[in-house]
């Protein structure tokens, strides 16, 4: 039995291996258009920000907007640092922890802390858009202008989809646990 859950570890792991640079085949990106797509083609956007609008739909009111407020300028502010030149260190380590932190908030929440949920996602909101910015060119404030509605649109789709059909703990655990496993992988790969 060992044996076949390291084989299916080590399978995992070679498939994920791409996705550990958290933007494959993005490359070089411009415009509008290049920046709203990148948040739903780079599966480490698209799962942290999924687990964040579902850990945000359990907030109170306040604490929702106040946190989709703060990741969208923690995302602009990032992009900013990115397209700027200015080099953050473990930042490909720090967008792959974040699903990994993301998915275990979601399975253990049972309304996690404000302070510690919008503290955490503005950290990590910080490296997944240093990440964007330093991807962009040419029309690089388009592309950010782009991802960040996208970014929104994604944690509000989230939000709604968790308060209409989400609220059965054995469907929120099983999402949040992917998503855990989901950052593992992504860590693993970059350890290797």
């Amino acid at each position: 039995m060992k044996k076949f859950i390291a084989q299916i570890i080590s399978l995992s792991t070679a498939l994920a291996a791409q996705t550990a640079f958290a933007h494959p085949g993005h490359d070089v990106a411009s415009g509008a258009m290049a920046g709203f797509m990148h948040p739903f083609t780079g599966l480490d956007h698209l799962i942290a920000l999924m687990c964040l609008g579902a850990l945000l739909a359990a907030a109170p009111a306040r604490v929702r907007w106040l946190g989709v407020a703060t990741l969208l300028l923690v995302l602009a502010v990032g992009a900013g640092i990115g397209l700027a030149g200015v080099t953050l260190p473990a930042s490909e380590w720090m967008i792959a922890l974040s699903v990994l932190v993301a998915g275990l908030m979601l399975v253990r929440s049972g309304g996690t802390r404000p302070t510690l949920l919008i503290g955490g996602s503005a950290v990590f909101a910080l490296f997944h858009g240093y990440a964007h910015g330093v991807e962009s060119s040419g029309e690089a404030l388009a592309f950010v202008a782009g991802f960040l509605g996208a970014s929104f649109a994604i944690v509000a789709t989230s939000m709604l989809a968790t308060n209409l059909f989400v609220q059965r703990r054995a469907l929120r655990i099983a999402f949040g646990g992917g998503a855990a496993l989901t950052g593992l992988l992504l860590l693993s790969t970059l350890a290797l």
